[in-house]
């Protein structure tokens, strides 16, 4: 339920500061080791593609890869495990409350004097109409969640920095 999550969020302590720097710190062997771009693809695609463009696979939710990856294996590493260090104002989450009792979360795709249309994941895009919103508000945070990591293997993100980093794609 959306809102006692919410409500949760606002009660219960947040992670405590530096929390992921301990998972950088974690996965920094993996820009060491050797990987396989084809095992990296598999990865981008079941965990990435639906929020990322890559040359033709993927969704335009958060930034495209091809413009991201010219900052190198390190700092794609910690984009991808801290999501929200550095965060371009098109990319915060943003929460809607509506007049009937809906909430939704999303990036901010486009507004309109009658409406505001949210961005999720898969490219879903949800149209509220202003006269619906109750509220509206920045989470100030990244709308890619944290913890994506959490079933990777040091291998496994060594093969997706690898597809990502190492080709060029149309």
């Amino acid at each position: 339920d959306s809102k006692i999550r919410q409500r949760a969020t606002q009660l219960l302590p947040s992670k405590p500061p530096g929390d992921r720097e301990k998972v950088i710190q974690q996965f920094q062997p993996a820009l060491e080791m050797a990987g396989d771009a084809t095992r990296g693809r598999k990865t981008y695609l079941e965990r990435c593609a639906s929020c990322h463009r890559l040359g033709n696979d993927g969704n335009a939710v958060g930034p495209d890869l091809v413009s991201v990856k010219s900052g190198g294996k390190e700092k794609l590493l910690a984009s991808i495990l801290d999501p929200n260090r550095e965060v371009a104002p098109n990319y915060l989450n943003y929460l809607v409350e509506t007049k009937d009792g809906e909430s939704y979360l999303g990036l901010i795709a486009s507004e309109s004097a009658a409406n505001v249309t949210l961005r999720q994941a898969f490219g879903l895009e949800t149209i509220i109409l202003r006269s619906n919103i109750r509220k509206i508000q920045s989470l100030n945070q990244s709308i890619m969640p944290e913890g994506l990591e959490a079933a990777l293997s040091l291998k496994e993100i060594a093969d997706l920095l690898e597809f990502i980093g190492s080709h060029d794609f149309p």
